[in-house]
């Protein structure tokens, strides 16, 4: 068999149960089997060669293992270990919540915002693997507090704040806070101090992705009535943590948009402003204390 055969096999595989860009994907896990770039496995494609040629018997028995969990919708993140994120690759695994593309216009949104500060500090909030703080460390400088609860995403957290350090904008500081955003015994010592609080908490009510399954609950389901239990807690908090004129950016489903505006308005909150993800879809509300 040659290498492209496998590859549409696979893709086709994938496919069948319901996989997205199949294609893709089925050329990713076999660079993840073999060990190699995905550009590499692009050349095979394109070269065409018997697979025993490029691939050794145990990395094509590790690229079939692969594709059956990818099949039974096991993230391609945990099978690799790491998830891509704006222009990091952040350590991810079970019992941590996966870093989705259209988070990273938050990071954008906050580093604009903070590059014209001297020396800001923020805080994000609901954490998980550190992905929103981190990048906003890389952009520009800051001193980020970033806050988890659970304890396996905290553990995720220190690993990705080591090692991304080395890549931070001069100045820049993360700190791994292990608490509940809630507790006032967590976050008093920044009340009234942040130029920023950045979040992308739980808001669902129900998911319909298989892959979301692999994520904690407790990073997915807002509670309450359409999942906006803890926005609506959330909020409050962010305004007293607040110093004047700090900003305040919250991730919320698209059909929560109109409620969450609301929220920000009655909180105090001037400027709120819906802020389209790449799709189109409202994906964040921002205001200014």
């Amino acid at each position: 068999m040659k290498v492209r055969e496998l590859l549409n096999a696979s893709s086709s595989y994938l496919s069948e149960a319901g996989v997205e860009w199949s294609e893709n994907e089925s050329r990713k896990i076999f660079a993840l089997a073999c060990r190699k770039s995905e550009g590499e496995v692009l050349i095979w494609q394109a070269l065409d060669p018997e697979i025993s040629q490029v691939a050794k018997e145990a990395e094509i028995s590790r690229f079939k293992f692969l594709l059956e969990k990818r099949r039974r919708r096991v993230p391609l993140q945990h099978l690799a270990g790491r998830a891509p994120f704006a222009s990091m690759d952040l350590e991810v695994g079970p019992g941590v919540f996966i870093p989705r593309p259209e988070t990273e216009m938050m990071s954008g949104i906050v580093s604009g915002f903070l590059s014209k500060k001297s020396r800001p500090i923020m805080a994000d909030l609901c954490a998980g693997s550190g992905a929103v703080g981190l990048e906003v460390c890389r952009r520009c400088r800051v001193e980020c507090f970033e806050v988890e609860k659970m304890p396996v995403p905290f553990r995720f957290l220190q690993k990705n704040i080591s090692r991304q350090r080395k890549s931070f904008f001069p100045g820049s500081r993360s700190i791994a806070v292990r608490g509940d955003v809630f507790l006032p015994s967590t976050l008093s010592f920044l009340t009234g101090r942040l130029e920023c609080v950045a979040s992308n908490p739980p808001y669902l009510s129900s998911v319909f992705q298989p892959e979301a399954s692999f994520d904690p609950p407790q990073a997915l389901f807002g509670g309450g009535e359409a999942g906006m239990g803890f926005i609506c807690r959330l909020l409050p908090l962010s305004y007293r943590l607040l110093k004047s004129g700090g900003l305040c950016i919250i991730e919320h489903g698209s059909e929560q948009s109109g409620e969450v505006f609301s929220l920000f308005s009655r909180t105090g909150f001037k400027d709120v402003e819906t802020v389209k993800d790449l799709s189109g879809r409202d994906r964040f509300t921002r205001g200014v204390k």
